[in-house]
């Protein structure tokens, strides 16, 4: 019987793509360097802003690469909401999932703050039990610790719960909380990269996720 759902939020939730590659490009530009096309994102993020300058600008001291961080996150707080969007299908989901008390949450490894700023602007129609970004002294995804978390918090069990996100990043989350998990294919990411990191199951489209979770407690 899943009594609970744990959702990541950047390629899962909301499709933030746009505006991170503009705050990114905004911080390489500033750097000197040649921005990227967006949809050369998607395979840099997952992992954080903080870790995505170290990848993007291996080049700087550590220093300087919080430097850059801190300078992505001034800007991305000015315009975190000029093309993200909730993808389609996503409120059927939420409100189901509401209807049927089923708990919801949100784990990420964006910066706490803007996590929740997204969820307060885009996602607020719907009750969420925990709303989680990066956070000092909590070990990031693909750690269990912050599932474990939510978990606790929420006073389910593992084999109660399900993880649902777009990256290895979210598959190996769920692997390392032995707690099943759902890739969806409208991310960030390709169905080869959810299958090769452990995936229990694959949709196509959010309505799919319904379905799954409706016959898992039947």
């Amino acid at each position: 019987m899943i009594k609970a759902v744990i959702f990541d939020l950047d390629g899962t939730l909301l499709d933030t793509l746009e505006d991170i590659a503009i705050s990114s490009n905004f911080v390489l530009e500033h750097y000197n360097k040649s921005p990227l096309p967006v949809e050369d994102y998607n395979l840099l993020v997952g992992q954080g802003a903080a870790q995505l300058f170290i990848d993007l600008l291996p080049e700087l001291t550590q220093e300087e690469q919080k430097n850059a961080f801190s300078l992505f996150e001034k800007h991305y707080a000015k315009q975190f909401d000029k093309n993200t969007k909730i993808y389609e299908g996503i409120s059927q989901v939420l409100t189901f999932f509401q209807v049927k008390e089923i708990k919801m949450a949100v784990l990420s490894n964006k910066p706490n703050a803007f996590v929740l700023k997204c969820v307060m602007k885009y996602l607020r129609d719907w009750k969420f039990d925990a709303i989680y970004g990066t956070r000092e002294g909590v070990e990031r995804k693909p750690s269990k610790e912050g599932v474990q978390e939510i978990l606790k918090e929420l006073n389910i069990d593992a084999n109660e719960s399900i993880f649902v996100g777009d990256t290895k990043v979210d598959m190996l989350t769920a692997k390392n909380a032995n707690v099943d998990s759902i890739g969806v294919l409208w991310g960030f990411r390709e169905k080869k990269e959810l299958e090769d990191h452990g995936a229990k199951y694959i949709v196509e489209d959010p309505k799919e996720i319904v379905k799954l979770v409706d016959s898992l407690n039947k």
